[in-house]
């Protein structure tokens, strides 16, 4: 059943187009999350010619089938990775803090969409746009790339033990260059460890995603880990203040 997978999606695209269309009015910007999500659902529906939730496995027996040591083992040593990356990205002395100051390096669009908002409102808000916005990377990454790259391998006579392989290895280089590419653009001559940190971690957390997700069937463990894990950082650095120490400094 993926009826309550579509009714907390469609809470979470509600979301995102109320807060969209108060930073509209103040920012003069948009949310295109709630659109893009419809499309890659329809597409999904078209190609696989069925409840594209069902084929991926989102379904409410899924969920409780997740492999729940490995997932909590993940989350806890990715977040752990993340704040000492961060710590070392926003020490005093860097290049990427001076970005900061003067507005060329921000921690997001979440983050930046309630910046408005008073700390807890922002926190309950931030839940449910994060919990889209990781649902629309994961689609498109663990499901509809790594199907059309099977498709496309199968087609050509390659082993199946290949393609499973090969797939989960291009898209999730392609997810660390999605993150790398603007880290790079941001920092190009002043730093490389950043912009290299930004490719291994996803990329790495590309990989075991995918792993998790054959070993449960679904793209449950790499929604859950992804959006509770973006959902942890937006709290602490909100908690803490540190971008706007940053910004202020």
């Amino acid at each position: 059943m993926t009826a309550p997978t579509y009714v907390l999606l469609g809470l979470s695209l509600l979301t995102r187009i109320l807060v969209s269309r108060r930073a509209e009015t103040r920012d003069d910007c948009s949310d295109a999350i709630p659109l893009v999500v419809c499309l890659l659902l329809s597409v999904a529906g078209v190609i696989h010619r069925g409840d594209p939730l069902y084929v991926y496995g989102l379904t409410v027996s899924s969920f409780l089938n997740c492999p729940w040591p490995a997932v909590f083992l993940l989350w806890i040593v990715a977040f752990s990775a993340g704040r000492v990356a961060n710590a070392l990205m926003l020490r005093p002395d860097s290049d990427f803090r001076k970005l900061v100051a003067t507005g060329q390096a921000s921690p997001g669009g979440v983050y930046l969409s309630l910046k408005g908002y008073p700390r807890y409102a922002g926190m309950i808000l931030a839940l449910p746009m994060i919990w889209s916005q990781a649902f629309m990377e994961e689609f498109v990454f663990r499901g509809l790339l790594v199907s059309l790259g099977r498709g496309l391998l199968g087609f050509l006579k390659v082993s199946i033990g290949l393609v499973d392989s090969l797939s989960i290895a291009v898209t999730s280089v392609l997810f660390g260059l999605v993150h790398f590419l603007p880290m790079h653009s941001c920092m190009r001559g002043k730093n490389t460890w950043i912009p290299l940190y930004a490719l291994i971690m996803p990329t790495t957390l590309g990989v075991l995603f995918s792993i998790l997700n054959g070993a449960s069937g679904s793209l449950w463990p790499g929604w859950i880990v992804h959006c509770s894990l973006n959902y942890a950082v937006f709290v602490w650095d909100r908690v803490s203040g540190m971008w706007e120490a940053c910004s202020t400094g």
